[in-house]
């Protein structure tokens, strides 16, 4: 059984009957309406931001998995691809770093001493034969010559990794020339190693710079034969991905709205007891959103006389990466695109707020005013926030748009609550009511632009 927010389907028709249209329209958009759903809405945000998704960084395998379940998501609703060969996936390639995991050599004569994996690597291999000079404390004015190390205890928060990182950083500036972590073989340090094999993108302030390698405590009195490769440099693939729903109407097909969100957040931590960063409201909620939008405007039996493109990016997290990207290479005319409707973190809101969503830059055009004047016929709110409005109106992926000439802002229906960008950030936590009345708001609130019935400009 469909839930429906807002009373009776009756009531629901009523009200969108206020927009002027016909009864028999508006009952078609009641029927749309119920593909939001709460238990949809619930169903898709709790596998985005499950920890099957590992948070979803860039690039990842888990942010591959996220967008092919999104680009089948748009083929469920009846969209056609929208990248440059008609396919679902506007891919891009990303310069990346790896650290080696082969050929890594830690020996006394011809024994091989347990090794962790490494932290860090050098532009060059580095190999050494001779002894290690093995420190009590990483805080004196020692000047080195060739390889030291440390024992690190078992870390628990971010803040003692960092710690670490800075430790190594005063022994490499002494004259370090790779640097011998010594720990247990259940530190935390040993999970981010496993994972710096993986490519990521290129950090010019990487914390772990040069040789750096995790070890089993070991004798200081023997020789040992050290050989570290080098880092490697790559490149990897990542999707935006891209869903059309081109418009009935001859001329107005030509226009379209963009509805966006983006897929990424920022992966994992080792040492925290729960070291995944789910980004359940940053942003599985947005990209709920888009894909439930999706679902309605596909229910429509007629599509809206404006062409409706559906988005997903990767790397708004690293810098509006994957946004920046569409508009550099851009699969419909920038000056063909009416307004971009940014989507970004609805799910939940400040006390006093629910059922309420706030635009970014509101005066910088008049695309909120338009909206809210459609949503409050099923008694959705669309309002400018006293302090994030002007606050946030570059700090999500409508800025790459904005940038560009084109009318865009973000929606939010959320706050900066204490689980922003921790593992905290749980479905759990969701205001799922909240969440799916903002998004059907988000439709009814954008079908006269849709239709072509208004068209917002720059205030």
């Amino acid at each position: 059984m469909v839930k429906i927010l807002f009373g009776s389907a009756a009531f629901l028709t009523l009200q969108l009957a206020s927009l002027t249209l016909p009864a028999q329209q508006a009952e078609l958009h009641v029927a749309a309406i119920t593909k939001i759903s709460e238990q949809s809405v619930q169903e898709t945000v709790a596998f985005l931001s499950s920890d099957e998704m590992a948070g979803r960084d860039t690039p990842s395998p888990e942010l591959e998995k996220a967008a092919e379940y999104v680009a089948k998501r748009f083929a469920a609703a009846g969209l056609t691809g929208g990248s440059a060969d008609q396919g679902f996936f506007q891919i891009a390639k990303i310069a990346t770093t790896s650290l080696p995991t082969d050929g890594i050599e830690f020996l006394v004569g011809n024994t091989v001493i347990e090794h962790f994996g490494l932290m860090g690597a050098g532009q060059q291999d580095f190999e050494y034969q001779g002894k290690i000079t093995v420190l009590e404390s990483t805080d004196s004015k020692t000047q080195y010559v060739g390889p030291v190390s440390f024992t690190a205890d078992k870390i628990l928060k971010p803040a003692d990794q960092l710690e670490i990182a800075r430790q190594v950083g005063r022994l490499k500036r002494r004259g370090a020339t790779a640097v011998l972590i010594q720990v247990e073989p259940d530190s935390p340090l040993i999970a981010i190693a496993a994972r710096n094999g993986n490519p990521r993108i290129i950090n010019p302030r990487e914390r772990f710079s040069g040789p750096t390698l995790l070890v089993r405590k070991f004798d200081a009195d023997a020789e040992y034969r050290i050989r570290i490769p080098k880092i490697a440099y790559g490149e990897t693939g990542v999707r935006n991905v891209i869903g059309v729903l081109h418009g009935s109407d001859p001329q107005l097909k030509a226009q379209a709205i963009v509805f966006s969100a983006h897929l990424d957040h920022i992966g994992q931590q080792s040492g925290l007891p729960d070291p995944i960063f789910n980004g359940a409201d940053d942003n599985a909620s947005g990209v709920t959103a888009v894909l439930s939008l999706a679902d309605a405007f596909g229910a429509l039996p007629v599509a809206p006389k404006r062409t409706i493109l559906f988005m997903t990016f990767w790397g708004e997290e690293r810098g509006l990466l994957g946004s920046k990207h569409f508009v550099d290479h851009p699969t419909w005319p920038l000056s063909k695109i009416v307004a971009n409707i940014n989507i970004e973190m609805i799910g939940r809101p400040e006390p006093g707020a629910n059922g309420k969503c706030w635009m970014t830059g509101w005066h910088e055009s008049n695309l909120g005013s338009l909206m809210a004047a459609s949503s409050k016929s099923i008694e959705v709110e669309i309002f400018e926030h006293p302090r994030l409005s002007s606050m946030l109106y570059q700090a999500s992926d409508n800025a790459s748009f904005v940038n560009r000439g084109v009318i865009a802002h973000s929606f939010s229906a959320g706050s900066l609550h204490n689980d922003y960008h921790r593992p905290g950030d749980e479905w759990e936590k969701l205001e799922l009511p909240h969440m799916t009345k903002v998004i059907q708001g988000l439709f009814v609130g954008s079908l006269p632009m849709a239709n072509g019935e208004v068209t917002p400009r720059k205030e």
